[in-house]
């Protein structure tokens, strides 16, 4: 099978955001810009600035060593935006093999579904160029139809062609990622190299920007220059260490100690509001904290109030943790087999991942993204966390503006500040919440017309 790959060895790509990669691109141009700015002035200190004594020799030299740590910085940053811009287009085209692997995978699908029905969990399970190669077998291993001898012959020609055109896209995935993916690790090695390299053995950093009064200063000055942050981003935080197993993470650790200066947040968990009399008060009551999540995510605070508009008439909370529960045995090997949860009926199919928490529904997958854990790899604490901080109403107003400011990002007006932003691109952002990455779906553009109509309603219980 020369030539060819299964959806399972590209599926990664469904997370892979070509718009993020090179968003992350753009800060690194941004640090190497800063840096090449900084040089000027350090030029001037050193060659412009003449004085004799004893300590003039020391000065000179300690000048001259700090502009070859900046021309350094600059190089190592500018190698890694420009590595990664690479990356990104070659993630986009990557992609695109993908999306064409799986419009062929859907096809034999349908196919397939003509001949039978999958009575097997790991029937379910398989993706269709899996179960059109036991179809075609003799052994039927997957046990995928409940009658394995019917007669394939009539659909084996254009069953093979789907297979192998799903098979063919996908390989053209993998190998594009790939060899794009080796190249960006072999720079980014190279951009780390030019860094210097900063040894404090095991002393504890020390947070000298908090530390002295004269540089918070110098960081409040310099916040008004456009070098400091990306445009349409909102303003840099202090340095996150990686989270880890940790079950509270950095990110949420802040969120909770900016929560603890602002009001309590109002709980709509056994009764959401269902009328628009109900739902203006519940933003009302909550807008400050509204306010406080917009600005920390460089958003409009209008924006994070429409979308709570949209979504705090959904279910109550409890029907939240029963429909998580069912999932979650339907996934165990214990549980519910052979119903896969996202085979369950009516609203319980899905995922646990896919399991929406909170007065503004977030998914447990997507929460977990914006508070830095690894969705992929969530140890049962941390999940637990997660599930918790959604559903308190406080921490889920700062997610879902997390989450916003995430989807901005991957837009083409990311750059675009947040009292700058047009009617039309606070309607794409809503359907952009709604859908992810179908966001262009009918579904998903109703729900930002929704928004549209009910946006002045939001802004007026805002006030």
């Amino acid at each position: 099978m020369s030539g060819l790959s299964h959806r399972k060895d590209v599926e990664f790509l469904e997370g892979c955001n070509p718009a993020l990669v090179e968003r992350n691109a753009d800060e690194f141009q941004r640090l190497r810009d800063m840096l090449a700015e900084v040089d000027e002035p350090a030029e001037r200190a050193e060659k412009r600035t003449h004085w004799k004594s004893e300590g003039s020799q020391h000065y000179e030299a300690r000048v001259a060593e700090a502009r070859k740590l900046l021309t350094s910085m600059a190089e190592g940053y500018g190698q890694a935006s420009s590595t990664l811009r690479a990356y990104a287009w070659a993630l986009e085209s990557a992609k695109g093999y993908y999306s064409a692997g799986k419009e062929n995978e859907q096809a034999l699908a349908d196919l397939i579904g003509t001949k039978g029905t999958a009575v097997t969990r790991k029937a379910q399970d398989a993706e269709p160029m899996r179960q059109w190669e036991d179809m075609r077998a003799t052994t039927g291993v997957l046990d995928f139809f409940a009658e394995l001898t019917m007669d394939v012959d009539d659909i084996k020609d254009a069953a093979n062609q789907l297979h192998d055109a799903a098979g063919g896209c996908f390989h053209l995935a993998k190998t594009t990622e790939k060899e794009a993916r080796d190249i960006c690790v072999h720079g980014m090695k190279q951009a780390y190299d030019l860094l210097p390299e900063f040894r404090m053995g095991f002393i504890d950093r020390v947070d000298i920007v908090s530390a002295i009064a004269a540089m918070r200063r110098e960081a409040q000055e310099a916040s008004d220059n456009p070098l400091t942050h990306l445009p349409g981003s909102g303003p840099k935080h202090d340095y996150v260490a990686e989270t880890g197993s940790s079950p509270v993470s950095p990110t949420l650790s802040d969120i909770r100690t900016r929560l603890a200066h602002l009001p309590d947040a109002k709980d709509a968990y056994w009764n959401p509001p269902s009328t628009d009399k109900e739902k203006a008060a519940w933003i009302a009551a909550n807008k400050e904290i509204i306010q406080a999540a917009a600005t920390n995510s460089g958003l409009p605070a209008d924006m994070v109030a429409g979308i709570a508009w949209q979504e705090i008439a959904g279910q109550p909370g409890f029907l939240d943790d029963i429909t998580d529960t069912i999932r979650e045995q339907a996934d165990a090997p214990w549980g519910l087999s052979p119903v896969s949860p996202e085979n369950l009926p009516w609203r319980l199919g899905g995922t646990p991942d896919e399991t929406s928490f909170g007065p503004i529904a977030i998914q447990v997958r997507r929460g977990a993204e914006v508070l830095g854990y690894d969705p992929d790899n969530l140890t049962d604490l941390q999940r637990s966390v997660v599930e918790e901080s959604l559903q308190d109403p406080g921490q889920n107003i700062f997610i879902a503006s997390g989450y916003l400011a995430q989807l901005k990002a991957e837009s083409e007006f990311a750059d675009v500040p947040p009292q700058e932003m047009t009617s039309a691109q606070y309607q794409e952002l809503a359907a952009r919440y709604n859908g992810g990455p179908y966001w262009e779906s009918g579904k998903a553009q109703t729900y930002g017309h929704n928004f549209d109509r009910d946006l002045d309603h939001a802004r007026e219980a805002l006030r």
